[in-house]
């Protein structure tokens, strides 16, 4: 369900969000949210119905949870079209799963989730994009937009030094 409302006031606070229907259309605007303090918690499903407010003023409008596909939390609403999205880092901390998901549309996306029961028991998985150059800040799916679900592994947290030292010592054994 998608329906426009009319609000009196014209606040522009609240999340920055891309939504993503699962009929295929997109919905740019903020998240506004009833949560104590206003915010998306991350360890929290979002709410079954999301108030996206619009830039046009006093527009709104009311989306179902559960009829998305995707929730994407963004730093802009204009992305970079040529962005080559980096699938995975080495430097995820080691309580972290790196999950992959195919959509029921076939798209497929990557992330990092916590490693706890709230990714088999709440309605939807929060992922944390693994390419921090990406438009990206934090996704939110739908269990329901979900056709396949895949835990790639368990990151393991290194220093980049500790890297950097055995990049050196391999180099130094092929010469």
């Amino acid at each position: 369900m998608s329906e426009k409302v009319s609000h009196s006031t014209n606040r522009s606070t609240g999340e920055l969000v891309i939504v993503h229907n699962a009929n295929g259309t997109l919905t740019k605007g903020r998240l506004e949210c009833t949560r104590e303090g206003g915010h998306v918690i991350p360890s929290s499903p979002l709410p079954a119905v999301l108030h996206v407010r619009s830039s046009i003023p006093g527009e709104c409008t009311l989306i179902t949870t559960s009829e998305t596909k995707a929730v994407f939390f963004v730093k802009q609403h204009d992305g970079n079209v040529d962005h080559d999205e980096v699938r995975f880092f080495s430097d995820v901390a080691a309580t972290n799963l790196w999950i992959r998901v195919h959509f029921l549309d076939g798209e497929v996306i990557e992330g990092e989730a916590e490693n706890d029961r709230r990714l088999l028991v709440d309605p939807g998985i929060w992922l944390k994009p693994l390419d921090t150059t990406s438009n990206n800040v934090l996704i939110y799916v739908p269990k329901s937009a979900i056709g396949e679900f895949h835990v790639m592994g368990v990151a393991i947290h290194r220093r980049r030094e500790a890297v950097m030292a055995e990049v050196e010592r391999a180099a130094a054994k092929t010469i």
